[in-house]
């Protein structure tokens, strides 16, 4: 179905799963984040602005993911939420954090 530019991913596309919302104010799934944002010395995938300093600081605070962002969404698509979030548990075992 159908999903509003801002509860998606611009990175896979998808429902934000864990949304982390960057200082320039995009955002993108916690994975996405650990995935791309890391690959490219901490630079937000859209607008490159470089995030490197504020995600170190939000991985120290335990706060990168935006709790109320991730509420709206869980709340609009719970069965897709719960469905990636399953196939994600899938793909990352064995992962350790990146930071």
């Amino acid at each position: 179905g159908y999903v509003p530019k801002d509860e998606q991913c611009p990175v896979c596309s998808e429902i934000l799963l864990e949304p982390v919302t960057m200082p320039c104010s995009h955002s993108v799934c916690l994975h996405c984040f650990k995935r791309t944002v890391e690959f490219t010395s901490l630079c937000c995938p859209l607008c490159r602005l470089r995030v490197s300093s504020w995600a170190r600081k939000q991985s120290r605070e335990k706060s990168l993911v935006n709790i109320e962002l991730w509420e709206i969404v869980r709340k609009s698509y719970p069965q897709r939420c719960k469905r990636r979030m399953e196939q994600r548990d899938c793909e990352t075992c064995g992962e350790g954090m990146l930071f």
